[in-house]
């Protein structure tokens, strides 16, 4: 074999396989917390990835809404102030929002001269973290990626069965230190295999796709905006001279120039003028089809939606643009559809209910979910037979007449 011909062999190395992000829950021993992810910032990744997708940002909408339902059942309590701002079917409201984003909710609970508890208020709950010796602490710098010891507010886990007296001295002890009652915590969540600590939403799984749908969104503006994208192009033999002025005062570049204007208004034609000195220097020039490009972005556009309502555990029919031809026709699927996502929406319910209930358990906390019937749009129920708008309420069939 020639030295050209020669052909060398490499053993081709064993390659890991790769996962999406996995939601890591690290005992950091000198923070004295548990790591909330890798880098402890999994909820705030999250949530600003969500807010930069419109799918993901159209799910969380959808899903919190489904979640806040009618809010609460009982109308004794839903506008029962529980704060110095809200309603308690505010709270129920704003509760949704963060119960949808990463399937837990944090509270703070604020007590009065009694020792009883006063007031109740949300906490973001991506800026909570669990340390090590059973408590939390809140720091709002988290937002912004910072995590400093000075920032953080420790707080004690709320204790619904603690006596009056101990809780007004770890109030005093809270004065000593902050200056101001911080109030105990009830950071709540259901509990499984891997998640002790903290929840895992399921869209961390799916944190590639809604960064894409992202991604994809910004790829199409510079596509348009400031891709090169020229629709005629103008090759020029020479120079033309931009010295010598005529009796208008105008040079011979001057009236190319104004030529050339007349074509590329602001909304007109863009032009790439070429100069060579020889007709043979003149470049071949290749279409560049920008349509094909678009397209093709808007396919994978809506294959990554779809991914994306997945991972939001939201069916893409209630996302717009995303209902496939006819799917909309089908008012069995379509409904069948809305009231399955009604259904998982219970488990959010259940879980901010349960939560208040740790609270003032007195009250009913039950929300009251959306009645399919009244969501469903006007040109929907058009197309149901009388069958299917009874069946929406729970009624039977009506009792076919015997025909002669």
């Amino acid at each position: 074999m020639s030295e050209k011909a020669k052909i060398s062999f490499r053993k081709a190395r064993a390659v890991a396989p790769t996962y999406n992000r996995v939601a890591e829950v690290i005992h950091n021993k000198s923070a004295n917390r548990y790591n909330y992810g890798k880098n402890n910032l999994l909820p705030n990744e999250l949530l600003t990835a969500i807010e930069a997708g419109v799918t993901a940002s159209a799910c969380r909408q959808k899903k919190s809404t489904f979640i806040a339902g009618k809010g609460l059942a009982d109308v004794s309590i839903s506008s029962m102030m529980v704060n110095s701002d809200q309603t308690a079917n505010h709270l129920i409201s704003e509760l949704s929002d963060y119960a949808g984003v990463f399937r837990g909710i944090a509270l703070k609970v604020i007590y009065n001269i009694l020792g009883e508890p006063y007031r109740v208020t949300a906490l973001e709950f991506e800026c909570v973290r669990a340390t090590d010796d059973g408590r939390f602490y809140y720091n709002e710098k988290l937002n912004d990626r910072k995590d400093v010891k000075a920032d953080r507010i420790y707080m004690d886990v709320f204790n619904r069965h603690e006596s009056p007296s101990s809780r007004l001295r770890r109030v005093r002890g809270q004065i000593d230190e902050y200056g101001r009652q911080v109030g105990d915590i009830i950071y709540h969540f259901e509990k499984k295999a891997g998640q002790k600590i903290y929840p895992k939403p399921v869209a961390w799984a799916g944190m590639e796709e809604i960064e894409a749908d992202a991604a994809l969104g910004r790829l199409d503006w510079r596509n348009v905006k400031r891709g090169f994208r020229p629709d005629v192009i103008l090759t020029t033999i020479g120079e033309y001279d931009d010295e010598h002025e005529d009796e208008a005062g105008k040079t011979e570049q001057d009236y190319f120039d104004a030529s050339i204007d007349q074509f590329c208004g602001e909304d007109a034609t863009p032009i790439l003028n070429i100069r060579v000195d020889k007709k043979e220097q003149a470049p071949e020039v290749f279409a560049f089809d920008s349509e094909k490009l678009l397209n093709s972005t808007t396919e994978a556009a809506d294959r990554v939606a779809r991914r994306v309502c997945r991972a939001m555990e939201v069916p893409d029919i209630l996302i717009p643009g995303l209902a496939r031809q006819g799917q909309l026709g089908n008012t069995q699927e379509l409904l069948h559809t809305m009231k399955l996502f009604a259904l998982t929406s219970l488990d959010y319910q259940r879980l901010i209910a349960q939560a208040l209930e740790m609270v003032w358990p007195q009250f009913d906390w039950t929300i009251e979910p959306l009645e399919l019937i009244e969501e469903i749009p006007d040109w929907l129920i058009d197309k149901l037979t009388d069958d299917e708008v009874r069946a929406l309420k729970g009624y039977k069939p009506l009792q076919q007449q015997p025909t002669e």
